[in-house]
């Protein structure tokens, strides 16, 4: 596929000589590398993936089930965040869960960087660029479970290849797939489909730009430049204009959810180092800085290698007039926008991910690019060791938490309360998870399992999901108070108040500590478990976990019991 901002380096359908086999065995080396981690654990750490199990399956179960259909609603409408919910549970009569989730993921690993050759040059030149987009395939919005994102971001990609290759000039059967990617972005995530429209609209009124200059003073030919230049952005409007229109709609209902701004410089401090990439490692830190170095200074090589030469603008730098619009966005958007959290993370990843692209298009040496790309194969393959030995451990740790399924009855409600969510201390002191809390509803898995109600189900907490809580029957209202107080560290909850309202659900602590239990919450925790609960399950072989559950009526209150691991 041909980018169309981006000069070739010849005829799209060259011979595949020796040498030029080279970018595409690494491209399909890397893909394969990228994919091993999903299937090399049994269970892949993500902290929202369990939620997308959990409530897909209760929107499949919901008609059959009096309990489902007591605790929640369907959520059948036009809001977002559809897609990958359909993928997997189109899945679901094929493989069990846990297999149907490592197909989700094993679906965008090989989907985005398929997107982002479509963007790249054609030929052998466009291979090696396509090897730039490696450090951003497993970065924070993957092991955030950010499923319909990840998605929506390698869709965005695939439009505007597609509308770029072009050079926006759409037929009627053209028009016909930008405009059904344009649903399937608005199905997928919101801010993708504002990246894809982004990314369009800039580069169309980049290489209209270029094309006036290059008419010169010649009156009838801007006025040529100018209608066709209108048409193609019309016909661009009509095809995403509905889902943009959409968007706006559903912003505009939404926008009292908006959090405070993070700080100016600490935004700055997260840009410069590439925190949009560091998930479950804190050394990933070093290699997202080491990429961004790389890309400084490949972009100084680039600009010195064309100083002196002519034209000093080029159809491919509307790339960095994107990059700089989603680094704007990234400052101006607060990082919690209609229900939608992590909003920064999401602008700063589109940010590096364009200014990549920038770098493959441009009309530098081929060794040049080639020493680049190699820079980032290093840095992408290095983060794939790192995150490994994490995700191994992860995943101990999950089927750890998940062997309490068998302690807990079919159709229980279950109270999950993540008292460290990221998950233990590593041996440096560090959250084992980092910025990911894989633990917070791994809960979903038991349920999966099990059936019955997770009250910890922070996606029924809202309207942009398959299923949502009973307004009278929300537990983040009526048993903590808000998602905050649910999701603490520790969590705030009144234990009382569940009882009246989830009779006979089990409770499932993780990771209580001495620390956590001496603070306000947790003592009051503790004190609520040790008056009304008794202890029914603790796991192996770390005791990270708890299941307790209500006292028969008129039982013997337990001796105290020690909450905190050793």
């Amino acid at each position: 596929m041909r980018f169309a901002w981006a000069a070739g380096d010849g005829d799209g359908r060259e011979p595949v000589a020796l040498a030029a086999l080279v970018p595409r065995v690494l491209f399909v080396a890397l893909l394969v590398l990228h994919v091993l981690p999903i299937w090399l654990v049994r269970w892949f750490p993500t902290q929202d993936g369990p939620l997308h199990v959990e409530n897909v399956l209760g929107l499949l179960q919901r008609a059959g089930s009096p309990l489902l259909q007591h605790w929640y609603l369907p959520n059948l409408g036009a809001q977002p965040n559809w897609l990958t919910q359909a993928i997997f549970g189109a899945l679901l009569p094929l493989v069990t869960p846990r297999i149907a989730e490592k197909l989700v993921l094993t679906g965008y690993t090989v989907l985005f960087p398929l997107a982002f050759r479509a963007v790249t040059p054609r030929g052998t030149r466009g291979w090696w660029a396509a090897l730039l987009a490696f450090p951003f395939v497993h970065s924070f919005p993957f092991h955030m479970g950010f499923w319909n994102f990840t998605y929506g971001a390698a869709l965005a990609l695939l439009a505007a290849g597609y509308f770029l290759r072009t050079r926006g000039r759409l037929g009627a059967g053209r028009w016909a797939v930008l405009a059904v990617l344009s649903v399937l972005l608005y199905l997928a995530h919101l801010v993708a489909l504002g990246a894809a429209a982004l990314i369009m609209g800039v580069g169309l009124a980049w290489r209209g730009a270029l094309s006036l200059r290059r008419a010169g003073e010649d009156r009838a030919r801007r006025a040529l430049v100018l209608r066709g230049y209108l048409r193609r952005g019309l016909g661009l409007l009509a095809a995403v204009g509905p889902g943009v229109a959409l968007t706006l709609v559903w912003i505009g209902a939404h926008r009292e959810h908006v959090s405070a701004r993070i700080p100016f410089l600490e935004l700055l401090a997260k840009l410069g180092v590439g925190y949009s990439l560091v998930s479950i490692d804190r050394r990933e830190l070093y290699l997202s800085a080491l990429l961004v170095l790389a890309m400084f200074v490949a972009f100084v090589h680039l600009f010195l290698a064309r100083a002196g030469r002519a034209p000093r603008r080029h159809a491919h730098d509307a790339w960095l007039a994107v990059a700089l619009a989603f680094a704007l966005l990234y400052f101006a958007v607060p990082d919690v926008v209609a229900a939608g959290a992590h909003v920064s993370d999401r602008f700063a990843w589109f940010a590096m991910v364009s200014a990549a692209a920038w770098i493959g298009s441009a009309t530098a040496p081929a060794a040049s690019l080639r020493r680049v790309t190699v820079a980032f194969t290093v840095l992408a393959v290095a983060a794939l060791g790192v995150r490994l030995q994490k995700q191994r451990e992860l995943s101990e740790l999950i089927e750890e938490y998940v062997s309490a399924a068998a302690a807990i009855a079919p159709g229980s409600l279950v109270l999950p309360l993540a008292i460290s969510p990221n998950g233990p201390r590593d041996d440096d002191g560090f959250l084992l998870g980092y910025r990911v809390k894989p633990f917070l509803h791994a809960a979903g898995w038991i349920v999966a399992a099990r059936g019955g109600i997770d009250l910890g189900n922070s996606q029924a907490n809202t309207d942009q999901c398959p299923l949502r809580f009973h307004p009278d029957r929300n537990p983040f209202r009526n048993i903590a108070g808000s998602l905050g107080r649910m999701e603490g560290m520790p969590p705030c909850v009144d234990l009382r108040a569940a009882a009246e309202r989830a009779p006979g659900g089990y409770v499932l602590l993780w990771g209580a500590t001495r620390e956590d239990l001496a603070t306000p919450c947790g003592g009051a925790l503790e004190a609520e478990l040790g008056a009304a609960y008794e202890p029914v399950f603790l796991s192996g072989p770390r005791g990270l976990l708890e299941v307790w559950r209500p006292l028969a009526p008129g039982a013997t209150r337990p001796a105290p019991a020690a909450l905190a691991s050793p």
